[in-house]
């Protein structure tokens, strides 16, 4: 059986060419740079230049080389892992906690027989993966998967599904063995292996040419990995269908001339759900995303549904009117958000502005998660709608919506948080700054608290499970978010006392998740040393006071370098 190996840390020692990599670039003073008139301009520009740096230096952090693991992977801000790693070494002294996030291996699937189950088991299965399994995301066609299925099923050799779509529907079996009610030789999570093993034997037996069927399998592969705690492997293998979905124009408008409506719908299905996928498996390891919005004129998905899209024909939902197809498009819209925030506040672009215009840009984003929300139809709007006026699958919708908005509010405000944090007692800011970091404050709790109430639901009503990994990494980030705050204001015990009820709940949700049980080993330490820390630490800030023009927010992965564990990264490093 493959063993899991454990991540350590080695220290990062930075070269001369490292130390003075930055660079500004200065515009001409003159046409003729030689002229005695430029070169006093330009001695007089350099010290002006000289005096403003070493003014703005001693007002931003030391920089740093981004932190790195033994194997020389990167491991990026975004990633709520390296925020509470920063948050703990930050606030206080804190004991280092022992954290390694490896691979987990699959469970030995080598006595269960690598055979179909019985037809109507896999009927079941089927059937479960439609209504509970990937329902947002929902860019596998049903009539045509059940074609493929049942063709599969058939004595006519000539109608045998090809490898690609035989592929495909192990897959989905897989997925939707993780529904099933009861675990046994054909179904469960256990048996899910052995129906992810032949799809994966039969997509090695394909060809070089890429399909849409193979791509769909490749992605469904990608989610079956995170729900068995092998993230690793996920990043890697979704690496793959980026390159595949790239070869196939799956980013480009079809300019060809319809003549299979499904193809022409289901491959922007496809191609919206990677792009979801990249810009979330991005933010939760802190790496950029493979998918830029520039190489991208894909159009959006149109309001249907499976039953609406036929080879020759797609009948479109009118305003207004419920569509199981709507939820992936609304999806899509918040992952450009999403990815937006990650780029303008987590990559190298935010080293362009200073607090102000970070703060100005925020505010824009904000009203776009605002006018985001409120163009959600009626049958998504999950302020409103209550669960008992909802079905199984638009629960399920619902869910994801929620958990992702409030994730993004989470990554928006973090970057004014880590300033305040940053300062600890440095400077005090005008009262519009002052204000504004309260503002970010109050709406990162509001988030937080948004994502453990939807969570409280799901236990309630008996949901809340290893099924969907998703609903485990935004629990935990909310949980440290709020145990975070709880160690800056004091005066508000009711955040603790949210965080512990929810911390309570959180074994139910990982049972058999052997990453969620890293989640809660985390959060039950920091549950701890942030107690500790309130008993023992003043978290105010006051001193001099910033206007927040020139300066700059701090540069959020040096400063998670060198802190003595590998709290932010031990997610994402492995061996096998």
């Amino acid at each position: 059986m493959e063993e899991a190996s454990f991540l350590r840390i080695v220290p990062y020692s930075p070269t001369h060419a490292d130390r003075s990599k930055r660079t500004r670039k200065r515009a001409s003073l003159s046409r003729n740079p030689h002229s005695p008139d430029s070169v006093v301009k330009i001695r007089n520009a350099c010290t002006t230049c000289r005096e403003y740096e070493s003014s703005r230096d001693a007002q931003r952090t030391p920089e740093e080389p981004p932190q790195e693991d033994q194997y020389g992977h990167f491991h990026g801000s975004a990633s709520g892992f390296a925020f509470l790693q920063l948050v703990k070494a930050r606030l206080a002294s804190l004991p280092s906690m022992s954290l390694n996030f490896p691979d987990y291996p699959l469970v030995n699937s080598t006595n269960s027989p690598a055979t179909l189950p019985p037809k109507s088991i896999a009927d079941t299965l089927i059937h479960n993966y439609f209504d509970f399994g990937l329902t947002t995301s929902r860019f596998v066609h049903k009539n045509s998967l059940l074609a493929s299925h049942e063709n599969l099923y058939s004595n006519n050799p000539d109608s045998l599904p090809s490898q690609d779509d035989r592929a495909l529907v192990y897959m989905v079996m897989a997925i939707g063995s993780h529904y099933a009610q009861a675990n046994t030789v054909f179904s469960g999570f256990s048996a899910s292996v052995q129906y992810f093993t032949m799809a994966q034997k039969e997509l090695e037996r394909g060809s070089s040419k890429i399909t849409l069927s193979s791509l769909q399998a490749r992605l469904l592969i990608t989610h079956y990995l995170l729900n068995h705690s092998r993230m690793h492997d996920a990043w890697s293998s979704f690496g793959i269908v980026v390159r595949h979905a790239q070869a196939l124009r799956l980013h480009r408008e079809t300019t060809a001339s319809l003549t299979n409506f499904i193809e022409h719908e289901y491959r922007k299905k496809l191609f919206w759900s990677i792009y979801i996928y990249d810009r979330i498996l991005s933010s939760i390891f802190g790496r950029p995303a493979a998918l830029h919005d520039d190489d991208i004129d894909q159009e959006e998905c149109r309001f249907t549904g499976d039953d609406d899209v036929t080879i020759s024909e797609e009948h479109l939902k009118g305003k207004g009117a419920f569509c199981s197809g709507a939820a992936l498009i609304y999806y899509a819209r918040l992952a450009k958000i999403l990815g937006m925030v990650l780029r303008e506040f987590y990559g190298p672009l935010r080293k362009r502005h200073d607090l102000q215009s970070l703060r100005g840009m925020a505010v824009k984003m904000q009203q776009l998660l605002q006018d985001w929300l409120l163009s959600l139809p009626a049958f998504l709007d999950f302020i409103s709608l209550p669960p008992s006026a909802m079905s199984t699958l638009t629960q399920r919708q619902l869910c994801t919506l929620k958990l992702i908005y409030s994730h993004t509010r989470l990554l928006l405000y973090r970057p004014f948080i880590l300033y305040c944090i940053q300062q600890n007692g440095d400077a005090q800011d005008t009262p519009d700054l002052a204000q504004w970091f309260t503002h970010c404050s109050d709406k990162s709790i509001e988030a937080a608290y948004s994502i453990v109430d939807e969570c409280q639901s799901l236990q309630n009503r008996g949901l809340f499970s290893r099924r969907f990994w998703l609903v485990n990494y935004t629990q935990f980030a909310a949980i440290g978010t709020l145990y975070m705050y709880s160690s800056i204001r004091l005066h508000e015990p009711g955040i603790r006392a949210v965080a512990d009820e929810a911390l309570t709940q959180f074994p139910v949700g990982v049972e058999g998740d052997l990453v969620g049980q890293r989640y809660l080993d985390i959060l039950r330490e920091l549950q701890k040393v942030t107690l500790q820390c309130s008993a023992t630490t003043d978290n105010t800030f006051d001193g001099s006071t910033v206007d927040g023009s020139g300066l700059d927010l701090p540069d959020l992965d040096d400063m998670l370098l060198g802190n003595g564990d590998p709290f932010g990264s031990a997610l994402v490093a492995t061996t096998h």
